[in-house]
């Protein structure tokens, strides 16, 4: 099942930052947002965070503070190798800014 998560764009930022993302790079993420109608799949959103260098505990941590739950964050990040080993995968949650 789909979930959408919302988040401020401010929140978001101030997340971001907390991940050890600098300026630029928040400003990045910002940006896929912004050219993507505010959606983003979260694990194309996992994906840049990763090759941004953000750790993976921090990047559960982010998910789990805008409310995804434990079972669904195993998920999320099983279909993020998936995707990163071609293997594909579909949506489980998108996250929108607001």
């Amino acid at each position: 099942m789909a979930k959408t998560v919302f988040l401020a764009k401010e929140e978001m930022r101030k997340k971001l930052r907390a991940c050890g993302l600098d300026e630029v790079k928040v400003s990045e993420v910002c940006s896929l947002f912004d050219k993507n109608n505010y959606h983003l799949d979260v694990i194309s959103f996992v994906i840049l965070l990763e090759r941004y260098g953000v750790q993976r505990n921090d990047v559960s941590s982010l998910l789990r503070d805008v409310g995804i739950d434990e079972s669904t964050l195993i998920n999320i990040f099983s279909k993020a190798d998936f995707a990163r080993l071609g293997v594909g995968s579909r949506e489980i949650t998108t996250v929108v800014l607001a």
